[in-house]
């Protein structure tokens, strides 16, 4: 998740490159990628780790950090979370490592 970000695009980019095959969880579906959706229903493709980088850019500079903006950026690293947390939990075979980042 996140694979798109900043820091995503830089791992995903370093994993290729070494050889590693990459499928990016993502809001809008393409190729090498599954939607947060997709995985919430149909669960965790087999996988050896699973990274989550996803959430809200909180240097945005067109938001207003405000109470509703804090919200965001909080549900949006909670849900994401969240959804890989279950597909992991339910997975045949969990990947045997997991990282999150949540915060820049």
């Amino acid at each position: 998740g996140g694979g798109t970000g900043f820091i995503g695009t830089a791992l995903t980019q370093l994993l290729k490159a070494r050889g590693h095959e990459v499928m990016l969880v993502s809001r809008k579906p393409g190729p090498d990628r599954i939607t947060w959706d997709e995985l919430d229903t149909s669960g965790l493709p087999h996988c050896d780790a699973a990274v989550n980088l996803a959430g809200e850019n909180i240097l945005n500079p067109l938001r207003r950090w405000n109470e509703s903006f804090q919200k965001e950026v909080l549900n949006s690293r909670l849900e994401t979370t969240q959804i890989l947390a279950r597909a992991i939990n339910k997975a045949p075979q969990p990947p045997q490592a997991w990282v999150l980042v949540t915060g820049v």
